[in-house]
């Protein structure tokens, strides 16, 4: 299983109700939440490898940003306690912005390290 699989499984039970989509964002109904792995490179690929990400959670249009932002926050704090299939996940702090029609986003860099 690839560390973006592995990241897709880790992160299925945790957004309930989301499209998990990867490497790029595909809009489809305004009111659909989504969050997108986009793989943002990392160090040379060796035995032990460390991919790098990031999460984009998108909100529906017309939904308070606390929706996306709680889901951000159970993410940050469920990589601090567990890396699911994955040998460590180390998120870093969720970033605010909007989409050009006024969507939120919580945008999350990953750190991870797999075998």
């Amino acid at each position: 299983m690839s560390a973006s699989d592995a990241l897709r499984e880790f992160l299925i039970p945790l957004l309930t109700g989301w499209k998990i989509q990867l490497g790029r964002w595909v809009d489809s109904a305004k009111t659909d939440r989504f969050a997108v792995i986009r793989p943002a490179g990392g160090a040379p690929a060796e035995l032990v490898r460390r991919p790098q990400f990031s999460l984009m959670l998108i909100g529906a249009l017309n939904e308070p940003a606390q929706t996306a932002q709680a889901a951000a926050d159970a993410i940050v704090e469920a990589m601090r306690a567990s890396s699911g299939s994955l040998v460590f996940l180390q998120p870093g702090e969720p970033v605010f912005w909007a989409t050009d029609d006024g969507r939120p986003v919580f945008e999350i860099a990953v750190s991870a390290i797999t075998i």
